[in-house]
C-alpha cells in the first residue's frame, strides 16, 4: 500500500493551496482551509461529530483508527 500527499491549487479559493491524500492512486480524502480554521474531507471518515469541538491539542498527533 502506498500513500501520496499532494499539495494543489485550491478549486474555490483563489491563492489558497489544499493538500490532497492519495493511496495507491485513488484519492482518499483532502483537507484545505476555511473561514473557521481547516476541512478535513474523506468517504472513509467514520463517527465525525460536528457539533462539537476537537478533543486534542493542536499539534497531537492523532493514530488513524
Amino acid at each position: 500500500m502506498s500513500f501520496e500527499f499532494r499539495v494543489v491549487s485550491h478549486s474555490m479559493l483563489p491563492g489558497k493551496q489544499a493538500v490532497e491524500c492519495w493511496r495507491d492512486g485513488k484519492f482518499v480524502a483532502g483537507i484545505y482551509p476555511h473561514q473557521d480554521g481547516i476541512r478535513i474531507v474523506s468517504k472513509f471518515m467514520t463517527d465525525v461529530s460536528k457539533e462539537t469541538e476537537p478533543a486534542y491539542a493542536g499539534g497531537q498527533w492523532l493514530p488513524s483508527a
